[in-house]
């Protein structure tokens, strides 16, 4: 009974997603909900997810499918792209260690050269594949840091470069409302199919210099992994019973421990990179430890007054931004409460059910 269910649930969904929205149609269910006991976070999460969707729909095949080879193809990152072109018909072939003989056809016969490898390896890369390339190549990178990679580029490559830096992980789904920043580095108009590519796919792009791009990650990146590292770093000197601040804590502050824990589960080597990463970061970081140490002496002399001026400045550079905020904060704690009420039940099943069931869910 419940299969069937399932396949006609699919198969209306289907339905749904390829469907032009009315919104009209699309009032007045309430009632409706309430007869069939269906909650209304659910016909709401469904709509969203079905909006979603529309973007992410089967990319059309192109007439003239490209050869790309990417650099460290066998990686997170450049595996996400490999699997993203493909699905626009492009061949893609993957180039590493292990196959550099085959470097002066891989890279020879490629319409676009992608380089997806860890940061301190790029220019190196940069300068070994260069000798390889036509000149009509695009020769493209992936690296968190632009102004030293792009002029790399550059400089060892007469064509077409571009500097990409996707503002994600590979373990995303998709690149459906992904940032991806772009610097152009020479001949934008040879890259416009893969910018095509990314946008049509659903991502966010913005389009920036090399320059402006290492700027704005100084706020976005270093200062960022500082502040996750550095509560990380307390929390495990002060040996805080994690699992025991769970049953006293609030979604915000279980949304913050995830990101916390998140840091520690990956590599820290990227970490180390981004904060590490250019004398911009080390000074914002630098920055950033004074103004802490500002606000923590007010607190240890009870300085209220300093702290309300600190308060009232910094709301008012905040406010402009509230709406947005508190949207999308509100929808995170909704998301996860559904989760972990999910979660919660599935806990109640046999641990065989619930191992399944856990890794559906994830």
């Amino acid at each position: 009974m419940l299969h069937a269910i399932n396949r006609e649930l699919i198969r209306l969904l289907g339905q749904k997603i390829t469907s032009k929205p009315n919104p009209e149609q699309e009032t007045d269910l309430n009632h409706l909900l309430a007869e069939n006991g269906v909650p209304e976070f659910v016909w709401n999460s469904l709509n969203l997810n079905c909006t979603a969707a529309r973007t992410n729909l089967t990319p059309p095949l192109l007439d003239e499918p490209r050869q790309v080879t990417i650099i460290g193809g066998c990686g997170k990152m450049g595996s996400f792209f490999a699997n993203s072109v493909t699905q626009y018909g492009h061949y893609v072939n993957s180039l590493s260690r292990k196959n550099w003989s085959d470097a002066p056809q891989l890279l020879g016969q490629a319409d676009l050269v992608l380089i997806a490898v860890p940061i301190e390896d790029t220019v190196t890369v940069i300068e070994k594949a260069s000798q390889y390339l036509n000149a009509s190549t695009v020769l493209a990178d992936l690296t968190s840091i632009k102004t030293p990679i792009v002029k790399a580029m550059l400089e060892h490559h007469s064509g077409p470069v571009l500097g990409l830096h996707p503002m994600f992980g590979p373990g995303v789904g998709s690149l459906m409302a992904q940032n991806v920043i772009v610097c152009p580095g020479r001949n934008l108009e040879a890259c416009q199919w893969l910018l095509y590519l990314m946008e049509n796919s659903g991502a966010k792009l913005s389009i920036c210099t090399s320059e402006e791009h290492d700027r704005m990650m100084a706020n976005i990146q270093a200062i960022r992994h500082f502040m996750t590292f550095s509560l990380g770093v307390f929390l495990a000197q002060e040996g805080i019973d994690l699992a025991q601040t769970l049953n006293f804590a609030s979604p915000l502050y279980r949304l913050q421990l995830d990101l916390v824990s998140r840091l520690f589960a990956q590599d820290c080597g990227l970490s180390f990179k981004l904060m590490l990463a250019s004398p911009e970061h080390q000074a914002a970081i630098a920055r950033l430890e004074k103004t802490i140490a500002h606000l923590a002496s007010a607190i240890a002399t009870k300085d209220q007054t300093t702290l309300e001026q600190a308060f009232e400045q910094s709301n008012s550079f905040f406010k402009a931004d509230a709406n947005r905020a508190l949207c999308e904060s509100n929808y995170l704690i909704d998301s996860l409460s559904i989760f972990l009420a999910a979660q919660e039940k599935i806990m109640t099943k046999s641990p065989m059910i619930q191992e399944l069931s856990v890794a559906k869910l994830i």
